[in-house]
């Protein structure tokens, strides 16, 4: 009787493109150039600027915060300065100073697309979510070419389940530009939550074409893969993925998933020992080593494993569902009898609960009740 193989789902996370269009490529180059051109201009704001997108595009917070600041206090709160500070200022956690900062633009410039985006997605974070698309919707109106505000409404369909509203989104922003990696991506995404695996594939491998490195977008590739029965692919987009993320969790759970998949359990069982090292405590992989172990017939490692998954997540009847068929295998009836009728206490229709015990006791000789549970397990009582 098979076990139920626990493996970790794709979870969705949408990328936007980004506001940042200024010095692409060689940050550390321009940085060190920027830095000097400060160093002899310290009163420059837009050497501060610069330097200051710069450094929130490669995530150095504070060091973006501080040159904007500048520039913002040396260009006479120039708007273009105080947006990429509104910016930042989000970034770094403090929404309701990226608020003002972006109010601060609409007093000054009430049709700026940019700051209209800003404030849309700002109220969207905040769970203000009907104003906020107002604003981001207001925004599209003023500059409908904006991508970027393509791509955050269809983000803010997709996670509200409009689906379709998502996908008329980032086509929209594909019209515009058919080579956007992230609209790409997230339309790639939207295909995959609505299961239509081919065309998720179809968007998601041109976007790698397009140079897109994501963890997230390999292991989307993989699961399309996976859900193709193209399982040779998928190992390989996961191997692929880990050459360039060797740390990255769900990456090595997805290729234990398929290494298991294609019957190789002693790598697969290799891999998910890999992640208890990163995570010890990850039930579902702690039920994958145990399944991986049960398969290779190291039933008494097996069940170590069964009941510590079970320690983390009690109430997980198909933990304690697989931890029963192991003890079962191994001999120990009456501790798996134990484990299924707490299962049945809860869950009076599971069939496989019922099958198992039905097993135990006909291994047991109890005819009658092997008989029963048989009955149950088929639905005739």
């Amino acid at each position: 009787m098979a076990v139920n193989f626990y493996k970790k789902l794709l979870k969705l996370v949408f990328i936007g493109t980004g506001t940042i269009r200024h010095w692409r490529g060689d940050y550390e180059k321009a940085v060190r150039t920027l830095e000097q051109a400060v160093h002899l201009e310290p009163n420059n704001p837009q050497l501060h600027w610069k330097l200051g997108c710069i450094y929130l595009k490669s995530q150095n917070i504070e060091k973006s915060l501080y040159h904007l600041e500048h520039a913002v206090k040396l260009g006479n709160r120039d708007p273009l300065y105080v947006l990429w500070l509104s910016n930042a200022q989000n970034f770094s956690g403090n929404i309701t100073v990226a608020s003002n900062l972006v109010e601060e633009v609409i007093e000054k410039l009430p049709d700026s697309a940019e700051a209209w985006y800003l404030k849309g997605k700002y109220l969207i974070e905040q769970g203000e979510k009907e104003e906020g698309l107002k604003c981001l919707d207001k925004s599209i109106e003023l500059d409908p070419r904006n991508i970027e505000v393509w791509n955050e409404i269809g983000c803010f369909y997709l996670a509200n389940n409009q689906t379709m509203l998502a996908l008329e989104s980032f086509r929209k922003g594909l019209e515009i530009k058919s080579k956007e990696t992230s609209l790409l991506f997230n339309l790639g995404l939207t295909y995959l939550k609505l299961e239509d695996y081919e065309h998720a594939l179809f968007y998601l491998e041109k976007a790698k074409k397009y140079n897109l490195k994501n963890v997230k977008l390999y292991n989307a590739l993989g699961l399309c893969y996976s859900k193709l029965n193209r399982l040779n692919l998928a190992e390989e987009i996961y191997q692929e993925t880990l050459k360039l993320f060797p740390e990255d969790v769900e990456s090595l759970s997805n290729l234990a998933a398929i290494k298991a998949q294609k019957g190789l359990y002693l790598q697969s069982l290799i891999l998910y020992e890999k992640i208890l090292k990163i995570d010890p405590y990850d039930s579902t992989i702690l039920n994958n080593t145990a399944w991986c172990l049960e398969k290779l017939n190291r039933l008494d490692e097996a069940i170590s494993y069964y009941y510590r998954a079970l320690a983390r997540e009690p109430e997980n009847s198909i933990f304690r569902l697989n931890l029963s068929e192991c003890l079962y295998k191994k001999g120990y009836f009456g501790e798996a009898i134990e484990h299924l009728e707490k299962i049945i206490s809860s869950e009076k229709e599971n069939s496989k609960a019922w099958q198992i015990l039905g097993n135990i006791y006909d291994s047991m000789k109890l005819h009658a009740k092997a008989v029963d549970c048989f009955n149950k397990a088929l639905g005739l009582e």
